[in-house]
């Protein structure tokens, strides 16, 4: 029975989804900014981390989970002011890890527990199945901005989000600095699951159960094109 319940468990983000009629797949969406002059800079390095945590009165049997991945690429078009900015960036899915042993030894306490590696393979493989990203469908995670405000290093940005062949649109703080050449933007907030039209998976009529909220942190380093490595 404990195997069991584990394995319920194993699904990262905490999604489940009834099954329901294919939807079409997304259009690239293109950077859409206002009109004028602007500096391209491509994307050079990210680091991006999901952090999803247990939840209910038998989260004992289950784990947090840690999703990573370096794989973020995309553009940037830097403007005069900076709030006129745009960005389309995209995640291979294929290129998200599940409870990487180095993250979790740095992530503190909440991810100390070890995780065998057959329980990250089978999380993985969840994760990735038809149930939860649907990477077979759309392959890549797509994120485009709609607008900037604030600044002129702190913003709040209006973030369309493309996944499993459908878009929603996310309020993200941003921060963003920039010189000699170089873009660096992070992004440290939290999400609740129907923010990208998932839900939190149950078992046991809720005593065990992934929390609604998780945390994501995205970093990425950007480089004027043209500029010198």
């Amino acid at each position: 029975m404990r195997k069991f319940l584990i394995a319920l468990l194993a699904l990262p983000c905490g999604c489940a989804l009834p099954p329901k009629a294919p939807p079409p797949a997304l259009p690239q969406a293109p950077v859409t900014a206002p009109a004028g002059p602007f500096e391209r800079y491509d994307v050079v390095a990210s680091h991006f981390e999901i952090r999803v945590y247990r939840d209910g009165p038998m989260a004992q049997l289950g784990h947090n989970h840690l999703i990573s991945s370096d794989g973020l690429k995309g553009s940037v078009q830097l403007r005069d002011p900076v709030s006129d900015s745009r960005f389309a960036l995209e995640l291979p899915l294929d290129s998200l890890m599940v409870d990487d042993p180095v993250l979790r030894s740095a992530a503190g306490a909440d991810f100390a527990k070890e995780v065998p590696q057959a329980d990250r393979d089978g999380t993985r493989r969840n994760m990735l199945g038809d149930s939860v990203l649907d990477m077979a469908r759309q392959p890549v995670l797509r994120l485009t901005v709609d607008s900037l405000e604030g600044g002129p290093t702190e913003f709040q940005a209006r973030i369309r989000v493309g996944l499993r062949g459908e878009e929603r649109v996310i309020n993200v703080p941003l921060t963003v600095q920039a010189g000699d050449g170089k873009l660096g933007v992070h992004a440290s907030f939290k999400l609740h699951h129907a923010d990208l039209g998932l839900t939190p998976f149950t078992v046991a009529l809720g005593a065990l159960r992934v929390r609604d909220e998780f945390e994501v942190d995205c970093r990425l380093e950007a480089k004027r094109a043209g500029s010198a490595p």
